[in-house]
């Protein structure tokens, strides 16, 4: 034998390793979603995520901004980020996360963690 593996083996160990994967909960990477800080706004302005998602919020205007939310179980605050700075947040509990300016009251963001 010339130690190389039939074609039918390959086949055969491949599918028995998806095939275990399928049903074992292996856990997939966590996705990662970016919104745009510009014109003192979120864009978009409403997005969806999975849980376990991260957000990368990235200050492209002429103002600084403070992200942060006080939604509970999702809570969190970017501290004070300058123009072209970007921020990751991951956010872990389904629901609904309202995000929000510290310096600019009027910007907001909603997103839904499923």
């Amino acid at each position: 034998m010339s130690g190389r593996i039939a074609p039918a083996v390959c086949a055969v160990v491949l599918g028995t390793a998806i095939g275990a994967g399928v049903g074992a909960g292996i856990a997939w990477a966590a996705a990662e979603h970016e919104v745009v800080q510009k014109h003192r706004s979120f864009r978009p302005g409403e997005i969806t995520v999975a849980a376990g998602d991260s957000i990368a919020f990235l200050n492209d205007d002429f103002y600084d901004h403070n992200v942060y939310s006080e939604t509970p179980g999702s809570t969190f605050n970017t501290g004070v980020q300058t123009r072209g700075e970007t921020t990751r947040v991951t956010l872990d509990q389904p629901g609904t996360v309202e995000v929000l300016c510290k310096i600019h009251p009027k910007m907001k963001l909603i997103v839904t963690v499923e």
